[in-house]
């Protein structure tokens, strides 16, 4: 009896040190095989966006103003976007949105405006007619730029206001706003 003992725990032991032997074999080469083949670099560089006040854009008091007064009186927001000389290899494009918008309900008008401009030029137009509950909004979907030289600032200005549409708007002053300017890029080689 004794000696059928010691073969059973013979073949047990025996099948314990397989099966561990086999299975830290297995993980070895699942972990050599894992290894990334790929070869190539990640490019930590990305366009610098310098804002003049802050990425915050925020209304307590809305009037309404008429569309040609925009440029005098609408909440304006100020940055510049630098490619620099890191980046010439590259091709460079960006994308604006607002996020974390909260508003009065009663400003979902197309009354309700926004402009972007770059360089001075009209980039984009829109209104927030069709936010709905989103809480961000896509100023400037992405957008490739082609700079000539490196480095090159861009200059970005976005106005938000209530266009005077010449009715009684007295529902929708008064009302607030606030969101942040997202400007999020795309290197490609």
């Amino acid at each position: 009896m004794s000696f059928k003992k010691s073969v059973v725990v013979l073949i047990i032991t025996i099948a314990i040190f397989a099966g561990i032997i086999f299975g830290s074999s297995y993980a070895w080469y699942a972990y050599n095989n894992a290894e990334s083949r790929v070869k190539g670099t990640t490019i930590k560089e990305t366009p610098t966006v310098i804002f003049s006040q802050t990425e915050y854009v925020q209304s307590r008091e809305i009037m309404p103003i008429k569309d040609e007064d925009r440029y005098n009186y609408a909440n304006k927001n100020s940055f510049t976007l630098t490619i620099g000389e890191n980046l010439k290899d590259y091709e460079t494009a960006i994308e604006i949105s607002l996020k974390d918008i909260t508003m009065s309900n009663e400003l979902k008008t197309a009354g309700y405006k926004y402009e972007l401009l770059q360089d001075g030029m009209v980039t984009s137009t829109g209104n927030f007619s069709g936010i709905g509950n989103n809480s961000s909004l896509k100023i400037m979907p992405m957008k490739k730029l082609q700079p000539l030289s490196f480095p090159t600032t861009y200059s970005y200005e976005l106005y938000i206001w209530l266009s005077d549409d010449e009715t009684n708007q007295n529902d929708l002053m008064g009302k607030s706003f606030s969101a942040k300017v997202s400007v999020n890029s795309a290197i490609k080689k």
